[in-house]
């Protein structure tokens, strides 16, 4: 099952309540305890199924990160290397800022830890992604060839979200956001290191896949 998928299915399921009736008693307190051991992550039918098969994915994720991370970085030498490690820390300061706001849409409730785990998982797989192709000496492409109209159209769907908020769900997207756009830039400076365009076509990417991001978040609201 796709990282995003389940992100997605998990947040849908807490937002419009379908998620399986929970079980009582001492039983369902024996299950949950199985389930947690040996989570049905093919087709998750039970809040504890979802809980730990999230958990699961996010860690799976976080060590193909990790090595793909030392490999690349093994490569780089000098300024190079030093712009990597600040954009790995700028992304690691937005990945939290996101799962948090993602986490907000439930906060409270029993399903939080699990949103916020697949949104971790989800936001993992894409930076790995976004490595491996690095570690082959390749930039990853964005769809379009025109920052300016990306950023045009992530300014549209932001303001979107941010007037459905209030409150701390508000501060929590634009801390998000303020993340976001110091990891761009760290990131897009590594990127400008390794070919000439580089600095514009990870403009240009990261701002397609940021307002993908955002209008999934926009598409939950509504539900």
């Amino acid at each position: 099952m796709k990282f995003n998928r389940l992100f997605f299915r998990l947040a849908a399921a807490a937002l419009t309540g379908s998620l399986a009736a929970a079980l009582c008693g001492s039983a369902a307190a024996e299950l949950g305890v199985r389930l947690a051991q040996e989570p049905n992550c093919n087709d998750p039918q039970t809040q504890a199924e979802m809980n730990a098969c999230a958990g699961l994915l996010y860690e799976s994720a976080d060590k193909t990160l990790n090595e793909v991370y030392q490999q690349v970085r093994s490569k780089l030498r000098g300024a190079n290397r030093e712009k990597l490690t600040l954009a790995q820390r700028a992304w690691i300061e937005f990945r939290e800022g996101n799962c948090e706001f993602a986490k907000s849409q439930v906060e409270g409730g029993t399903m939080a830890p699990a949103i916020r785990a697949g949104c971790l998982a989800d936001i993992t797989e894409k930076r790995a992604a976004s490595l491996e192709s690095y570690k082959r000496g390749e930039l990853p492409q964005p769809e379009g060839r025109s920052y300016q109209e990306a950023d045009r159209r992530l300014n549209e769907v932001y303001k979107q979200l941010r007037s459905k908020l209030a409150g701390a769900r508000q501060t929590k997207l634009e801390s998000a956001q303020l993340a976001w756009i110091k990891f761009r830039d760290q990131n897009c400076r590594f990127e400008s290191t390794q070919a000439r365009a580089g600095e514009n076509l990870c403009l240009t990417r990261l701002t397609e896949q940021r307002t993908g991001e955002l209008q999934n978040f926009l598409e939950m609201e509504r539900l």
